[in-house]
């Protein structure tokens, strides 16, 4: 089963709502929904589980969700998997890799280094492009995780790095469970996640989209997810003219681009500092175009930006080879 639209009559913020999920007419295996706050990123995920426990498969006129190939009688709810923030501890994370060895060795006749290794394979793929040496060792006498590190150093679950534990327990599970043909949302997923790492969880569920021929549909803030994504799978919520919410594609990018230009160009950001210093530097400019650059109240504030940003800030190297520019040309001219 994919989503490839919906449609939303009223449904809190989203009024007269179309948005699609498709890809030159294909259900896309990954859809990124962004927008800024109160556009109903969220509010979509909640009614799209909605509309699929609603969903009718026998009676196409009218429908708000049109979803492809969901089986006759399939029960629209049991296709779907929702993640909010994974799971929700260490303890939980431990209890669903064990569950999924011991149906691997009880259930599937596996041997336990069978099991092993199937786990380790999974965390693999979880954790390549990580640059992460953590191995699966095993379980011990008491079941416990054992790890392993190239180092041959063994530690248990909590010997995970923060950033291991949160990646593992966001999406271990999507690696074990039964994710044939489902729908999984995640909202915010994000959170807890280094930003370094954030980039890095989109390559992680495309393996899992095309492993399982599921599909994701995340809501983010994240820059860094977004630069992740090519500009078919993205969709932004903005606000028209008239108030209403409209899902809009982007014409160029984000795929590749700099967290900077992804703020400023898709998430429509203001001020990439501070509004004081943003408003400081701006003063400095001012100055420099009216030529104030030998003035007291510009030494004074150029010397506080130098203080406070350091010498090598790249606005206050852009000003002085701007300061040197206009210099050359008063030379020129005298």
């Amino acid at each position: 089963m994919k989503l490839k639209k919906l449609h939303i009559d009223s449904y809190k913020v989203l009024q007269d709502f179309d948005i699609d999920f498709c890809m030159n007419g294909v259900p896309a295996d990954i859809i990124v929904i962004a927008g800024v706050n109160g556009t109903g990123k969220t509010t979509l995920l909640m009614r799209i589980i909605e509309s699929i426990a609603l969903y009718d498969n026998t009676n196409d006129s009218g429908r708000e969700l049109d979803i492809d190939g969901l089986p006759k009688g399939q029960e629209g709810m049991a296709m779907i998997k929702f993640f909010s923030e994974g799971l929700d501890s260490l303890k939980t994370l431990s209890s669903y890799i064990l569950r999924y060895v011991d149906k691997l060795v009880f259930e599937e006749g596996k041997t336990s280094t069978e099991a092993y290794i199937d786990v380790q394979q999974k965390i693999d793929i979880i954790l390549k492009g990580f640059q992460l040496d953590t191995r699966f060792f095993g379980i011990d006498r008491d079941r416990n995780l054992i790890f392993t590190n190239t180092q041959g150093q063994k530690f248990g679950i909590k010997g995970l790095s923060s950033g291991e534990k949160q990646l593992l327990a966001k999406v271990f599970s999507l690696f074990v469970d039964e994710m044939k043909g489902k729908v999984v949302l995640m909202d915010e997923p994000e959170e807890s996640l280094h930003p370094s790492w954030q980039s890095n969880l989109i390559p992680v569920l495309r393996h899992c989209a095309e492993q399982n021929d599921c599909q994701f549909i995340l809501a983010t803030h994240s820059p860094q997810i977004i630069s992740s994504v090519y500009k078919e799978e993205l969709r932004l919520l903005v606000r028209a003219e008239d108030g209403k919410i409209e899902a809009v594609t982007c014409n160029e990018g984000p795929y590749g681009w700099t967290v900077e230009k992804v703020l400023l160009e898709i998430q429509q950001v203001q001020n990439l500092r501070t509004p004081e210093i943003e408003q400081q530097l701006e003063e400095l400019s001012r100055m420099i175009r009216k030529d104030e650059t030998e003035t007291e109240p510009f030494k004074r504030l150029w010397n506080k930006m130098e203080g406070t940003l350091g010498y090598s800030d790249r606005d206050l190297i852009l000003m002085r080879m701007e300061m040197h520019r206009k210099r050359k040309k008063h030379e020129a001219k005298s």
